[in-house]
């Protein structure tokens, strides 16, 4: 079984989600940004000649984004650059790599879009990619709670597209979760339009190897448990595209509902309920949907991805 350790900044995960395009829900103040200044050498710094760093976007275990401007074209990006103590971190430094060769396969207008990538002076891996504006699909559920069924089909056949592209190149997502679901300012017919973020722990299929041993040499257990497929959870089992799958019904519930199907505190319980628990009825959450919906929910979550 595996290991976990719980946040307790973020929550019941196993790493900190990295989020390019959440800007800080308040400015900081003057005093907030001169102390950041004095403590990230990276501000005002002149990436590669090309990405002048103007602020701190946000920060997790493995990395920092920053907001940069792109001076050849006049445009903002954000730039994702590994926390200098990992470089020397296999692991670390290998699924950064990972991540810009996942997403590199991937096209979909659903996905987020890398542009460039390189290293700084120092020696520290950099990813360049779009800077979104709007909210994530975490953001809107705390605002919304419950989300109108047209609007979660919707929302599910746009994540559905980038996975099905992703799964067709070989990537596994693995860390599927409202938090890397992008609602965008996009003039567009389809409304809304969303994007697919965060493929720091994606998986690739054809780089050999059971399951999630490609870096490491050993299984280990990385999601967030709230998502987890129970696959991903019990070491024996192997772990394919139909992981993402659950999670993607997992966020579903939540959509339509405004609670996820267990609700267990701590990260264990979190993923034990997940293995062991029955799927609880969609319907005795919110009256108002069909009864059918409990039939589909039944076997998007069951216990086995065969069924």
């Amino acid at each position: 079984m595996a290991n976990f350790r719980e946040d307790t900044k973020t929550g019941y995960e196993f790493k900190t989600g990295d989020q390019p395009d959440k800007p800080p829900a308040d400015p900081p103040s003057t005093d907030d940004a001169a102390s950041t200044t004095e403590i990230d050498s990276m501000l005002g710094q002149i990436v590669s000649g090309r990405y002048r760093i103007a602020r701190l976007l946000g920060k997790g275990n493995m990395a920092r984004v920053y907001v940069a401007e792109q001076m050849s074209m006049e445009r903002n990006v954000a730039v994702k650059v590994l926390q200098p103590e990992l470089v020397v971190d296999e692991v670390a430094a290998g699924r950064f790599r990972q991540e810009v060769e996942a997403v590199s396969r991937l096209h979909s207008p659903h996905t987020i879009r890398f542009y460039d990538t390189g290293v700084t002076p120092d020696g520290v891996p950099y990813i360049v990619m779009e800077l979104l504006a709007g909210q994530t699909l975490r953001e809107r559920l705390d605002e919304d709670k419950a989300l109108p069924g047209m609007e979660v089909v919707a929302i599910a056949r746009q994540i559905s597209c980038s996975l099905q592209e992703a799964h067709d190149a070989g990537v596994l997502h693995r860390d599927l979760k409202p938090e890397n679901v992008h609602f965008c300012h996009i003039a567009t017919p389809m409304q809304p339009f969303l994007k697919l973020l965060d493929f720091g722990l994606a998986k690739l299929s054809d780089r050999g190897g059971p399951d999630n041993m490609t870096l490491t040499g050993v299984r280990q257990t990385v999601g967030t448990p709230a998502y987890m497929a129970p696959e991903m959870i019990v070491e024996e089992r192997p772990v394919d595209s139909r992981a993402d799958l659950y999670s993607l019904a997992v966020m579903c519930f939540e959509m339509l509902t405004g609670t996820r199907p267990f609700q267990e505190k701590g990260a264990m319980a979190m993923a034990m309920a997940h293995v062991r628990n029955p799927v609880p009825s969609a319907v005795e959450r919110n009256n108002q949907l069909p009864a059918s919906i409990d039939d589909f929910f039944t076997l998007a979550l069951s216990k086995s991805p065969e069924q």
